[in-house]
């Protein structure tokens, strides 16, 4: 679960005219001092002496601040439960850490009240809780299962830690993965709205030799005012530990480098190109799981915790991740079969993404009645792979592809 972005800074400083007749060490130095003073630190004591006036201060950015209600769609007679978050508009990576837990100390005693839990309980069940909540956070995100950290919420017992952890009374009325999915989306939800302040512009598109692989797997939902951003380059939070990618609502956060997303055929060599495709077709299964929750990040993030409770705390086998590896896995025909990865080459090499757009199959064809023959349907057509021989098993690694040639 999972930018890079060119910035041109132009500054406009006054131009020094110096006498050509100088001599060039003088007119160095002349410029050496002016750009010395442009560099000082302005002030008002200072304003006569750079002989320019000081621009007013920056204010400093507020913070955001947000309201959630959630509810369980599976149980309508739980009651909603509301909170607040906060998101300082000037959030680092450094201080990351602190903001969350300050929003964490008024989420849970304000949902533990909303559900019931004595007063008095409230101030002890914060304190133990939120180093509890904090670690399952830490191992949701950087796509850890919970029983592979140290923590007494982390054992395959996670159920009865909770339960020791929580009034056991309060079970009565309220299931054990509805308190945990309820107290643990706020983070959810507050990590999301860091990436953005850690994050900020817009994105950038797929690429055609992203969508190649994309579209037969995902089209059918994809279109051009789904407004799918990607951001390579991305800044992490330190919660999500040595995670390459997550995806919150439509954004997807990336640690790659931009120069790395577009293949080097033939893309069977390309093995980097064939991993980062992988974890792209992974995130955007994310994308459309938000989107049949309405486009909803609150109701997704719920429902993924719920779910990962539900399924014994265990990253691979909650539902959401279930879903996300097989679909990375559904594409391996054309992205990584010797056969299959020659229609991407043919298709780059005569760069025909204008004329026939990108596959809309997860797998090539062979033709019925003429060996050697295969076939790959894309959006506005097919390639045709005739290879002079028919292939004793199309795919395998030890036939030679060097005499097959494409026509769309």
């Amino acid at each position: 679960m999972l930018t890079s972005f060119l910035i041109l800074t132009f500054s406009f400083f006054p131009i020094a005219h110096t006498d050509a007749s100088r001599p060039f060490d003088e007119r160095a130095a002349s410029s050496r001092s002016l750009s010395s003073r442009l560099k000082r630190e302005c002030s008002p004591s200072t304003e006569d002496e750079l002989d320019r006036p000081c621009p007013p201060p920056k204010p400093p950015l507020g913070p955001s601040v947000h309201d959630y209600t959630i509810r369980d769609q599976d149980n309508p007679k739980i009651p909603p439960v509301t909170f607040r978050i906060t998101v300082p508009g000037a959030l680092t990576v450094g201080t990351w850490d602190k903001n969350l837990l300050a929003n964490l100390r008024i989420t849970v005693p304000s949902i533990l009240r909303q559900l019931s839990v004595e007063a008095k309980q409230i101030p002890a069940l914060t304190l133990q809780g939120i180093p509890l909540l904090v670690q399952a956070l830490r191992a949701v995100l950087s796509g850890q299962s919970l029983s592979d950290v140290p923590s007494r919420i982390a054992r395959r017992d996670s159920l009865s830690a909770i339960r020791q952890w929580i009034d056991v009374r309060l079970f009565t009325r309220n299931p054990v993965c509805f308190i945990f999915s309820a107290l643990l989306t706020p983070g959810f939800l507050f990590t999301d709205l860091s990436f953005l302040v850690l994050n900020p512009g817009n994105g950038e598109p797929i690429t055609a030799d992203q969508d190649y692989f994309i579209n037969p797997l995902h089209g059918s939902w994809i279109s051009p005012g789904d407004n799918i951003r990607l951001y390579y380059n991305s800044i992490f939070a330190t919660v999500l530990g040595l995670a390459d990618g997550i995806t919150f609502g439509n954004r997807i956060y990336l640690k790659l480098d931009r120069s790395a997303i577009n293949v080097k055929t033939p893309l069977l060599s390309d093995i980097g190109f064939r991993q980062r495709t992988r974890l792209l077709l992974h995130e955007y299964t994310h994308v459309k799981q938000y989107r049949d929750l309405n486009d909803s990040q609150t109701a997704f993030g719920f429902a993924y915790l719920k779910a990962l409770c539900q399924y014994g705390f265990s990253y691979r086998a909650n539902p959401f991740e279930d879903e996300a590896f097989v679909k990375q896995q559904q594409v391996n025909k054309l992205l990584q079969d010797p056969l299959g990865t020659q229609f991407m080459d043919k298709w780059k090499l005569n760069n025909w993404a204008a004329r026939i757009g990108s596959p809309t199959r997860t797998d090539y064809e062979t033709h019925p009645s003429r060996p050697g023959e295969y076939h790959l349907r894309f959006q506005r057509g097919s390639i045709t792979l005739n290879c002079n021989r028919p292939l004793a098993r199309p795919g395998y690694i030890g036939e030679s592809l060097s005499s097959c040639t494409a026509r769309i």
